[in-house]
C-alpha cells in the first residue's frame, strides 16, 4: 500500500512541477537516456526469464513458466523498440515513429497479460522448454508483424501532433488493467502472506503509473516519456525481485527448512534410539574384507552392557567378547546364514555385563545390500533377562500344575466353548476307562449318558452366560467306556485364555460312597421304622400291663384285703397282731402296684392331659427329694390343652427321662419344665443348672437309652429334638412338634 501511495504521489508531483525542474540534466539527450533505460530494461527482462528458468519448484507451479514465456516476448519487444527508436541506425526499413511505439505498446500489453496470468494462476502447468519455445514463437510473430504488417495496425503517432486517440485510449486501458491486477494481487497477497505477491502487486501498480505519461506526449523528446521509462524500470526490478524470491530465496529457505527438519528428525530418531526401554538400536555393516563395523548404536548401550558406544565404534567385537563361547558360535552361524539368504537375523544370547551380571539379549535385524556391495543390518537389541526369568517361572509353574493335575486322584477335564475336550488327566482316564488320546477334541457328550446330555448343555450354557467364575460341588451321572454309569461329584470353573473361554471340571468318583450312603439311609429308615414299632409295642405292652395290674392284680389284692379285714374282727389278740402285719404288707403291695401303674402309664395323662401328668410327675419327684427345686411353667392356656395321645405320651416320656437324668447325674439344684404352643404345636423344654451332659450322652450305652431314646421318641412323632449343654452351665432339652409334621 505504501508503494501505491508513494508512486501516485510522485506522479502527481511530477505533473505539477514546471518542465525546467523535471527536465533531463544539461548535456544529456533524450535518445541517449532512452537507450540507457531500454538497455537496462532488456537486461532485467532477460534476467527475469533466465532466473525463472532455474526456479526450484518449477514442476509444482506455473509461475516460472508464465514469466519465461511472457518476458521472452517482453524482452524481444523492448529490443525491437530500442533498435527502431529515433536516431538509431536504420533497421530493416525507413525510419518512422510507428515502429518503436508499436513495440513499446506491445511490450506493455504482454506485461499486463503476464501479471494477470500470474495473479489468477489459471494456466495449465507445462515444461520450461515449452514455455520458452512458446515465448520465442510469439516474439517472432510480433516482430514480423511490427516490421512487415504494421500498416494493418491503427495509426499510433502523427508527426507534429503527437499520439493518436487510439494510442492514448490503449495506454489508459493498459493502466486501468494494471491497476485492477495490482488490487487483485494485493488482496491475494494479504490472504496468503506471500512477499512475492506483494512485489508483483507493486510492479503492476507502477506499470499503471508508467503508462500515464505516455498518453499525451507530442514528441519522443518529451520528459514524460523519460518518466514512463523510469517507472517501467522500477516495475521490472520488482518483478525481478519476485522471480529471485521464487527461484533463489524460496529454494534456499526450503533448503534451510529441510535441513532444520532433518536435524529435528535426526534428534528425534536419536532420542528415540537412546531412550527405548531395555533396547538398543544399531546398524552394522560387513565390509568387503569380511570385517564388521558399527555405523550406529544407541548411547544407552552402556546401561545394558556396560560397554560404551565409543568403544563399540572402535571395536565391533567388544560386545561379542562379553558373550559365552557357544553364543559367539551361534551368532557367527546366524550371521552367515542371514548374509547368504538375506533373511532376518534373529538370535538370543547371554552376555556378561561389566558389573558381573549375566544378561540375556535378543538380537533382531534385517539385512540389505548397499550400493557399494556391502551388507548392512538394521536392527534392535533388547534386554530379555526379566522376560526369560518370567518365562522360566511360567514353565516351572506349568510343569508343577501339570504334575499336580497328572497326580490328582480326581478327574480334571477341560473343554472349550464348543464343549470339545482339551484336557483329560490320568485320573480321568482311570475313572472313565478312556485314553486321553481318544477323547481330546471329542465332544463332552461321550462321557455322559444320553438322558443327561441335554440337561448338561443347558447347565453349561447358563454358567457361561452368568458372571460367576466357579460353581461348587454338585452331583451328576457319567458313563464309563464299558457303559457302566458313575456317580460323580463335580465342581466347575472358567478362565479366559487368548480371548477364549475354557471350562474346567474337577470330578470325583463317588459311586461307592453314594451306594454306601444310600444303604445307610435305607438302614436308618429301617431302624427308624423298627424304633417306631418298638415304641408302639412298648406303649401297647405298658398299657396292657397297666391294665392287667389294675384290673386283675389290683382287684385281687383288694378282695384279699376285704376278706382279711372281715376275718380280723373275730380273731384273738395274737391273730390280731399277725393280721396287722399282713394288712401292712397288703397296703404296701397295693402302693407298689399303683407306683408301677404310674410308671407304665400315668392315668392322669389319659384322663386329664399332659400338663396334669407333668404336674403330678414333679409332685411325685418332690416327695422323694428335698435338695432340688422342681418348677413347671405353662405359657398361655395350656393346662387344659389336649394333643393326640401319641404326642402327649412321647412328650411326657421325654420330659420324664430328662427330669430323671437331671436328678440322677446333673447334680442340679433347679429343674424347670416349660410348656408352650397351641392346638397344632407343642414345645417342651426341660432345663437344669447342673454340671452338663457327659461326652457320650448322645450315644447308646449298654443298658441305657439316654438321649438317643428321647431323640427316637421325638422322631417317632415327627418332632425336632435338641439337647444343649456346656460344662458347669447346665443342660437344656427341647422337643418341638408342629401339627403338620405329625
Amino acid at each position: 500500500m505504501a508503494v501505491f501511495l508513494v508512486t501516485a504521489g510522485l506522479q502527481a508531483l511530477l505533473s505539477m512541477l514546471p518542465p525546467r525542474i523535471v527536465a533531463l540534466p544539461a548535456g544529456m539527450s533524450i535518445e541517449s537516456a532512452h537507450l540507457l533505460l531500454e538497455l537496462f530494461a532488456i537486461i532485467v527482462a532477460t534476467q527475469i526469464a533466465a532466473v525463472s528458468w532455474h526456479t526450484f519448484d518449477h514442476q509444482t507451479t506455473s509461475f516460472p513458466q508464465i514469466l519465461i514465456a511472457g518476458f521472452a516476448v517482453i524482452a524481444t519487444c523492448d529490443l525491437m523498440h530500442t533498435l527502431t527508436f529515433a536516431r538509431m541506425p536504420q533497421f530493416l526499413g525507413a525510419e518512422t515513429a510507428e515502429y518503436p511505439i508499436f513495440f513499446a505498446l506491445t511490450s506493455r500489453s504482454f506485461e499486463v497479460v503476464t501479471l494477470a496470468l500470474v495473479a489468477t494462476g489459471r494456466v495449465p502447468r507445462f515444461s520450461r522448454s515449452t514455455a520458452l519455445g512458446l515465448g520465442l514463437l510469439v516474439a517472432t510473430a510480433v516482430a514480423w508483424f511490427g516490421l512487415y504488417r504494421q500498416d494493418l495496425f491503427p495509426t499510433l503517432y502523427v508527426a507534429g501532433q503527437g499520439v493518436t486517440p487510439f494510442k492514448a485510449g490503449y495506454e489508459l486501458s493498459l493502466s486501468v488493467l494494471n491497476i485492477a491486477v495490482a488490487i487483485y494481487l494485493f488482496r491475494k497477497a494479504r490472504r496468503a502472506g506471500e512477499p512475492r505477491l506483494f512485489l508483483l502487486a507493486s510492479a503492476a501498480w507502477i506499470m499503471a503509473m508508467s503508462g500515464l505519461p505516455l498518453v499525451s506526449y507530442t514528441t519522443h523528446a518529451d520528459v514524460g516519456v523519460f518518466h514512463g521509462h523510469l517507472y517501467k524500470i522500477a516495475a521490472y526490478a520488482l518483478m525481478y525481485r519476485a522471480a529471485v524470491i521464487t527461484s533463489l530465496h524460496a529454494p534456499f529457505e526450503a533448503l534451510v527448512r529441510s535441513e532444520k527438519r532433518a536435524r529435528e528428525s535426526e534428534c528425534r530418531i536419536r532420542s528415540l534410539s537412546d531412550h527405548l526401554p531395555n533396547s538398543v538400536v544399531y546398524q552394522i555393516v560387513r565390509e568387503k574384507d569380511g570385517t564388521m563395523r558399527f555405523l550406529h548404536i544407541s548411547e544407552s548401550v552402556v546401561e545394558l552392557t556396560g560397554i560404551s558406544a565409543a568403544e563399540i565404534f572402535r571395536d565391533a567385537s567388544a560386545m561379542e567378547r562379553a558373550m559365552r563361547e557357544e553364543d559367539r558360535i551361534a551368532i557367527g552361524k546366524a550371521l552367515k546364514t542371514s548374509a547368504e539368504t538375506m533373511q532376518v537375523f534373529d538370535v538370543e544370547v547371554c552376555l556378561q555385563h561389566r558389573d558381573g551380571r549375566l544378561r540375556w539379549k535378543h538380537l533382531l535385524s534385517s539385512p540389505r545390500w548397499l550400493d557399494d556391495g556391502r551388507i548392512c543390518w538394521d536392527g534392535i537389541q533388547t534386554d530379555i533377562t526379566e522376560r526369560r526369568a518370567l518365562e522360566k517361572k511360567d514353565r516351572e509353574n506349568e510343569a508343577m500344575l501339570a504334575a499336580v493335575i497328572d497326580s490328582a486322584s480326581d478327574a480334571v477335564i477341560s473343554v472349550d466353548a464348543g464343549r470339545r475336550i482339551t484336557l483329560f488327566n490320568p485320573a480321568a482316564e482311570r475313572i472313565f476307562g478312556h485314553a486321553a488320546s481318544d477323547l481330546l477334541g471329542q465332544k463332552l457328550h461321550r462321557l455322559l449318558p444320553a438322558r443327561s446330555r441335554e440337561h448338561c448343555d443347558r447347565d453349561l450354557a447358563s454358567f457361561l452366560a452368568s458372571d460367576v467364575p466357579s460353581q461348587g460341588k454338585g452331583q451328576l451321572t457319567g458313563v464309563r467306556a464299558d457303559g457302566a454309569e458313575l456317580t460323580l461329584e463335580a465342581s466347575i470353573s472358567r478362565v479366559t485364555v487368548n480371548d477364549k473361554q475354557v471350562l474346567t471340571a474337577i470330578l470325583r468318583d463317588v459311586t461307592d460312597r453314594s451306594r454306601a450312603e444310600q444303604a445307610l439311609r435305607q438302614s436308618q429308615h429301617e431302624l427308624t421304622e423298627l424304633t417306631r414299632q418298638l415304641m408302639a409295642q412298648e406303649k401297647a405292652t405298658s398299657s396292657r400291663l397297666a391294665q392287667v395290674l389294675h384290673d386283675q392284680l389290683g382287684q385281687t389284692l383288694t378282695a384279699i384285703r376285704i376278706d382279711f379285714v372281715s376275718e380280723a374282727r373275730f380273731a384273738d389278740a395274737d391273730e390280731s397282731a399277725r393280721h396287722a402285719r399282713v394288712d401292712r404288707l397288703i397296703d404296701q403291695a397295693v402302693r407298689e402296684v399303683r407306683e408301677v401303674l404310674v410308671e407304665l402309664r400315668p392315668t392322669l395323662l389319659d384322663e386329664r392331659g399332659l400338663f396334669e401328668a407333668l404336674h403330678n410327675e414333679l409332685s411325685t419327684r418332690r416327695a422323694s427329694t428335698d435338695r432340688i427345686s422342681l418348677r413347671l411353667d405353662a405359657l398361655g392356656d395350656l393346662e387344659t390343652q389336649r394333643w393326640s395321645p401319641d404326642v402327649e405320651y412321647a412328650a411326657f416320656m421325654v420330659a420324664r427321662e430328662a427330669i430323671a437324668n437331671a436328678i440322677r447325674h446333673a447334680r442340679a439344684t433347679l429343674i424347670r419344665v416349660s410348656l408352650s404352643g397351641g392346638p397344632e404345636a407343642l414345645h417342651l423344654q426341660v432345663a437344669d443348672n447342673g454340671v452338663g451332659l457327659a461326652a457320650d450322652a448322645m450315644t447308646v450305652r449298654p443298658g441305657h437309652l439316654g438321649m438317643v431314646g428321647m431323640r427316637e421318641r421325638s422322631i417317632a412323632i415327627g418332632a425336632l429334638f435338641e439337647a444343649r449343654s456346656s460344662p458347669g452351665g447346665g443342660t437344656t432339652v427341647k422337643l418341638a412338634w408342629e401339627g403338620s409334621e405329625a
